[in-house]
């Protein structure tokens, strides 16, 4: 009887209690995605014009993330049964947001930065604060503090370009055969405002961003999942 009693006040196993709180930190993340992409969808609708919130890297990207997140939030309801997402999966979605956040807070909504986009109203309004800011700062959390704990390849993150890359043929040629709306959703992008030879060499620039993000993201991912795997072997074997 006192065993009993004295199991039952202990509560979870450490392990389930770390689940419970990677799940309830996951389930944050997808809602908050969830709820600047609803938001996104509602004003490209409501605003006047073509609904063109589709096209855009943001749009896109925080999608992808919410997808990962929501499945790996069901998974963690589950007790980790069910369909995950692959670990070279969630670093893609973690790249893909990261590199939301860091355009947009380096280049777009900096004015000192040339691609600077003057707008009505604020660029940290509470929707685009989700988006832009803290869906990358969490998914980054997540990565550094979480992680998949798995073994990736420098291949994967050149395997990750491929959006990147397809995004980026798709804006330029979408730009160049739609007549009116947003030809080009991003300023470095504009073969209106800019030569061919500029742009250019703003895609060859960015893709080398691209793939160096996602060289550390690997890099960062190895780093701490030899760290786990000595620290484990160290709980073992005292």
């Amino acid at each position: 009887m006192a065993a009993t009693s004295s199991a039952s006040t202990t509560g979870p196993d450490p392990e389930v209690r770390r689940r419970r709180r990677v799940t309830a930190y996951r389930a944050v993340l997808f809602l908050v995605g969830a709820v600047g992409l609803v938001q996104a969808v509602y004003s490209g609708i409501a605003d006047p014009g073509p609904a063109d919130f589709w096209i855009y890297f943001t749009f896109q990207s925080n999608l992808i993330l919410a997808v990962c997140f929501g499945i790996l939030t069901v998974q963690g309801l589950r007790g980790g049964a069910g369909p995950g997402v692959p670990p070279a999966v969630k670093g893609a979605a973690t790249l893909y947001i990261l590199i939301t956040g860091l355009v947009f807070n380096l280049l777009l909504a900096n004015p000192a930065s040339p691609f600077y986009t003057v707008q009505q109203e604020s660029h940290y309004v509470w929707h685009s604060v989700l988006l832009h800011v803290l869906c990358p700062l969490m998914a980054l959390g997540d990565w550094v503090f979480i992680g998949p704990r798995a073994r990736l390849r420098l291949r994967d993150a050149l395997h990750w370009l491929g959006y990147p890359l397809a995004y980026l043929a798709f804006a330029l040629v979408r730009g160049a055969v739609v007549g009116g709306g947003t030809r080009y959703p991003y300023p470095f992008l504009d073969l209106t405002e800019h030569s061919g030879v500029a742009v250019t060499i703003n895609c060859v620039c960015l893709a080398v961003f691209f793939w160096l993000l996602g060289t550390a993201l690997v890099g960062i991912e190895a780093g701490l999942t030899r760290r786990w795997t000595r620290l484990a072997a160290q709980s073992v074997n005292p």
